[in-house]
């Protein structure tokens, strides 16, 4: 295999941008449908893939598309290590009403994979690329009927079978009207007891087939990565070292994690229970396994924590620990430490709550959909719903915000790590976590990784060969960012990528969702605004 330059590699990812718009891979839990919405050529589109919990296993995509001169709708799975020229031939989607098309493509390996759907019509050829997590998280249970009556069916074929090879033996060798004899007799019950071992032999082979097969199957399934959490004081500063526990990484080398939208991590942390606190944090690497951030003035308490990482072939995952912050120590010496320049963190009232117990800090209040909220700039944002709108669980919803300036008019967005906009959606029983971005429920990284990959003839990967290498080229990318301009970097991250593409302006920022099932949820969106990141809060009611 050819050797590829790393830090180039690295550039080429922050640099390109993905086929008709930029998105995100499922940073998630409890969410594992994913949602992209954006352009597929001259066509807007929004397409939604249910994968399977089980591979073997079909994944359900649904594309609904504008216009009435579409000719067909075609899908196919994509996985990285085969490439283009290794996935299977596209199958048609039906359309089931106007603009829907809906349609079943068979995931047959474990690992990073995507959904390709190439739309043709009278407006030429659209195709958009959507990557989704092909892993079996999953394990089906025989039923105890069905396994009784699988039982009971292989007893009677044993006795046929059995009984069969007897009568071969003994039985069919008499001439026509002679009678049974002894010897008949003995070649019966050898025959029968030689056709029972063989039948015995079948069933102990595939019985160990099978458990050799759910052996393999439970090696295979999908462990999330685990971590330990702790904090620490230095020179009067609390803070948070995040350590990827060895245990969990199961062969999967940390070395190979790559930046998506310019950060090695996106940590969010959220107080457990109220969610009165809020905080998204980019810590720094301090070796393979671990992270660590100096924390905000934010309050103490117990925290969830969510931590987001990509590797190298396109596959995220989210990281989760609870930790115990403790109250900020009291020390004539001022901190000198800071986090990353990206950090922010927020504080508002509790979950379904008017009143805050904490009143020594600057509160942002939650809003609900279809009300003005305040922002902390002054400005302020409305969630494009009815008021009192109660959403319901597993319908597409786009999340559309409207941010106004001070004197009321539309409020001039800029991009924030690359993006119009970023949102983290979280159940108050903590069981759905996802973050989001204005194209999808997936990572812009993680498509730019799989055209890159489908675009090659040869090379199927970096040069994996030395972990350290490899970890040090993605540290100097990071490294170089820190040098840029806010502007350079923000240029840089957004590749081709324009407002217009992706449908933001009028101070509006859309993200598509679907919420997984029914509860009480708190929406976190983040913007940027004169150089200054805000962040609106929101809770919704999900049937």
């Amino acid at each position: 295999m050819k050797k590829i330059n790393i830090l180039k590699y690295i550039l080429i990812l922050l640099l390109n941008s993905p086929l008709g718009a930029g998105g995100r891979l499922f940073a998630h839990i409890g969410s594992a449908g994913v949602v992209h919405e954006g352009k597929a050529g001259k066509y807007s589109v929004q397409v939604y893939v249910e994968p399977p919990d089980v591979i073997p296993g079909t994944a359900k995509v649904s594309v609904m598309v504008d216009g009435n001169d579409i000719k067909s709708v075609k899908m196919s799975p994509i996985y990285y290590w085969t490439g283009d020229e290794g996935s299977p031939r596209s199958d048609e989607g039906i359309m089931t009403e106007a603009g829907k098309y809906e349609g079943k493509i068979w995931l047959m390996e474990n690992g990073a994979a995507s959904v390709r759907v190439v739309i043709e019509g009278a407006r030429g050829k659209g195709e958009v690329l959507i990557p989704i997590a092909a892993l079996s998280t999953a394990q089906r249970q025989l039923p105890s009927s069905l396994g009784w009556i699988l039982a009971g069916l292989a007893l009677l074929l044993v006795g046929i079978m059995t009984t069969i090879i007897g009568a071969s033996t003994g039985d069919s060798l008499l001439k026509v009207g002679e009678s049974e004899n002894n010897s008949t007799k003995k070649r019966r019950i050898v025959g029968s007891t030689i056709g029972a071992s063989f039948c015995g032999l079948l069933l102990f082979g595939g019985n160990m087939w099978w458990n050799a097969e759910t052996a393999d199957y439970q090696r295979n399934i999908y462990r999330p990565y685990t971590a330990t959490s702790s904090i620490s004081l230095r020179a009067g500063q609390r803070i948070l070292n995040f350590k990827i526990d060895s245990a969990s990484v199961n062969g999967r080398s940390t070395s190979f994690i790559i930046p998506d939208h310019g950060k090695l991590m996106h940590m969010f942390l959220v107080k457990e229970g109220s969610m009165e606190v809020f905080a998204h944090l980019h810590p720094s690497r301090k070796d393979t396994l671990k992270f660590e951030a100096p924390l905000p003035n934010m309050p103490a308490g117990k925290y969830l924590i969510f931590a987001d990482v990509l590797r190298y072939h396109s596959l995220q995952n989210t990281i989760t620990d609870t930790v115990e912050i403790p109250q900020t120590p009291k020390v004539n010496v001022m901190p000198t430490l800071t986090g990353d320049s990206d950090d922010t963190f927020v504080v508002t009232n509790a979950l379904n709550k008017s009143a805050n117990s904490t009143v020594d800090e600057s509160i942002t209040i939650c809003g609900s959909p279809g009300v003005k909220t305040k922002l902390q700039d002054g400005s302020s944002i409305v969630w494009e719903e009815k008021p009192n709108q109660k959403l319901v669980a597993g319908k597409v919803y786009d999340l559309k915000f409207s941010v106004l300036a001070p004197d009321g008019k539309p409020a001039e967005l800029q991009t924030y790590l690359g993006m119009m906009g970023h949102a983290a959606v979280i159940k108050d029983d903590a069981s759905v976590y996802i973050h989001l971005h204005p194209n999808g429920t997936y990572s812009s990284t993680a498509v730019q990784v799989l055209q890159k990959r489908i675009g090659e003839t040869s090379n199927k990967r970096p040069n994996l060969n030395n972990a350290k290498k490899f970890r040090d080229s993605v540290d100097n990318v990071l490294a170089k960012l820190q040098t840029m301009t806010e502007a350079e970097r923000d240029k840089l991250l957004m590749g081709n990528m324009t407002h217009e593409v992706n449908g933001h302006h009028g101070g509006q920022v859309t993200f598509p969702y679907v919420f997984p099932k029914a509860g009480h949820y708190r929406v976190w969106l983040q913007v940027k605004r004169e150089g200054k990141i805000l962040t609106g809060v929101f809770d919704a009611n999900v049937i």
